[in-house]
């Protein structure tokens, strides 16, 4: 003869059951809705020549149809060259440097100060890696730093840059930071602290829990606690009421 269970346990899990499956969908992450970057260097010494600079950019839900890739040129990388991959075109823009900058070779008289790839047709969500090589990278101590933007094919922009209009919003990334003088490791990926955006929205990173989703997760979990003290405490004193002896007649 098979078991049943009795009716407080049958409650209990018909409540608790439909929030398990509801605490689990809030903790699961969501799919990145915004681009992502980060730059890999080969070599990060100070002065280091023939150097390989890749940045990765991942898509968010829109595909990538355009990114910006602003250089410094207070210390210019030199001779700096971008090969589009299959798929893109590359156009480098030459500034006069206000000073010319110190090099092995000499005084720099002209530097690259921005890379523009832009897709040539219609392209499926993935992520792409945009190479920059440089002859040769800045001398001296402190990071190189890079500002960048993308939009995707929605029309929906984000910014990779340290700066932003007054009373403006911030922007959805801090400028990329490529160390010199350290040991290449993992990619190194922008710090976030905002958004700035057109139709498209933020920049969760993949696999990452959204704050909303973790807004949600302690919603869930302080409803299921609620729920289940208010299931229990009439339960509980009707188990009472069962437990105590019937009054004796006189």
């Amino acid at each position: 003869m098979t078991g049943r269970r009795p009716p407080a346990a049958r409650a209990v899990a018909a409540v608790l059951l439909p929030l398990l499956a509801l605490l689990l969908g809030a903790a699961r992450p969501g799919p990145p809705d915004g681009a992502g970057l980060v730059v890999e260097p080969d070599r990060v010494e100070p002065g280091a020549r023939d150097v390989t600079l890749v940045f990765r950019m991942t898509d968010g839900a829109a595909p990538t149809v355009d990114l910006r890739l602003l250089l410094p040129t207070g210390r210019p990388l030199v001779g700096v060259t971008a090969p589009p991959p299959q798929g893109w075109t590359a156009e480098l823009t030459t500034t006069t440097l206000p000073v010319p900058a110190p090099s092995a070779d000499g005084p720099v008289q002209e530097a690259v100060s921005a890379v523009a790839w832009t897709a040539t047709g219609p392209r499926e969500p993935g992520t792409v890696d945009f190479t920059v090589h440089v002859e040769l990278m800045p001398e001296g101590a402190g990071p190189v730093r890079f500002r960048a933007a993308c939009t995707d094919a929605g029309g929906g922009t984000v910014e990779w840059t340290d700066s932003w209009a007054d009373g403006g919003p911030e922007p959805a990334h801090r400028a990329l930071e490529l160390p010199l003088g350290a040991t290449p490791g993992p990619p190194v990926a922008a710090g976030g602290h905002g958004h700035h955006h057109g139709p498209a929205t933020g920049v969760p990173p993949t696999g990452a829990v959204t704050p909303s989703g973790v807004a949600t997760l302690l919603a869930v979990v302080l409803a299921a606690v609620v729920a289940l003290v208010a299931l229990l405490v009439p339960l509980s004193r009707r188990q009472r009421r069962h437990l105590d002896p019937a009054p004796r007649g006189r």
